[in-house]
């Protein structure tokens, strides 16, 4: 079968559709024709050499961390899942025909959604789900802060706060460009940073008391005005790195907050533990629901990938590029 994989070019790792050995459906597993995959940070950093960097002589890596198909083979044990069924899953080398996952990874894409919005979907909300309700402990009414929310998995974050019953929502973004956007995926108020910060900014949307829950994309340029707007008790959730991973803490505001800071990520979980991300996902979203539909930049060929990757490099996009790998993924 085709995949695109990683190999050394004359100057940088590129980008390349090259015949790698077909997956086997081993029991617990189903096959699924891939008909989209999306193009995702991790992924620029894997071409780098900074994200699970691939080892000189081993077998090529295929790119790609998500993909949505079609169901063609159910292995031995499987139930819930039928040949034929068209499904979103987290899945390492997504940009393949073929890919074989544990069925319990493999979620259902809503009726109303294409396959390009199921691979735009699928990995954003598994993280924004796990980083607001799971890990930062988000409750009804509680008041949240989004970093990065002009990303695509930002946007997903804001969606499913006001979808999970978030009280005020604040988006921060480096530009006014996707304000309207912002609010109209459900932020309450946007907050442009430049470099005065934004932690006083935010204390005043909230009164002086500070933000219940903290989801980070940008990571240690943001993290000393964070804990400065963190309310009593709150939590500071670290989900991407895209300033950089390391900040200045103020020890003090965490001990006299009682503030918790937590990362997440699924580098360091096993199968098990991704399926109980999936698992605790879809016992409380709705995905049917129109206010959960991601949004698209842009649908490209999977044969430019590179130029996808380069895309998103760029930062001009509001919403995921997605890579069609059939006909059917470009609808």
């Amino acid at each position: 079968m085709k995949a695109i994989v990683i190999e050394s070019g004359a100057s940088e790792p590129e980008l390349v559709m090259r015949d790698v050995t077909a997956p086997v459906v081993a029991p617990g597993q189903v096959k699924v024709r891939v008909h989209a995959a999306s193009v995702n940070r991790a992924d620029l950093a894997q071409r780098a050499g900074t994200h699970n960097p691939v080892a000189p002589g081993s077998a090529p890596v295929v790119v790609g961390l998500d993909a949505a198909g079609d169901v063609t083979e159910i292995g031995a044990g499987v139930d819930g899942v039928h040949v034929g069924d068209r499904v979103m899953a987290l899945v390492a080398g997504g940009l393949s025909e073929d890919v074989v996952v544990d069925a319990a990874m493999a979620v259902p894409i809503p009726q109303a959604w294409s396959y390009a919005e199921g691979a735009a979907g699928i990995l954003g909300l598994m993280t924004e789900h796990n980083a607001l309700r799971t890990v930062g402990g988000l409750e009804p009414g509680e008041s949240v802060l989004i970093h990065g929310a002009a990303s695509a998995v930002g946007l997903q974050c804001v969606q499913l706060a006001r979808y999970l019953g978030a009280g005020l929502i604040i988006a921060t973004t480096r530009s006014d460009r996707s304000t309207d956007l912002l609010l109209s995926q459900g932020a309450d108020h946007v907050v442009i940073v430049g470099t005065e910060g934004f932690a006083d900014t935010v204390l005043a949307l909230t009164d002086d008391r500070g933000v219940n829950v903290i989801i980070d994309h940008v990571g240690g340029p943001y993290l000393s005005d964070s804990v400065r707007c963190a309310a009593l008790k709150g939590r500071l959730v670290s989900v991407g790195r895209l300033g950089g991973g390391q900040g200045m803490l103020d020890l003090e505001a965490v001990a006299l907050k009682r503030l918790s800071i937590l990362g997440v990520t699924f580098r360091t979980r096993d199968a098990r533990e991704k399926a109980s991300v999936v698992a605790a996902m879809r016992s409380e979203i709705d995905l049917d629901l129109e206010v959960l539909r991601p949004r698209i930049d842009r649908i490209m060929p999977w044969a430019d990938a590179r130029q996808a990757q380069d895309l998103l490099a760029e930062n001009s996009h509001l919403g995921k590029v997605v890579l069609a790998v059939t006909e059917a993924g470009r609808r």
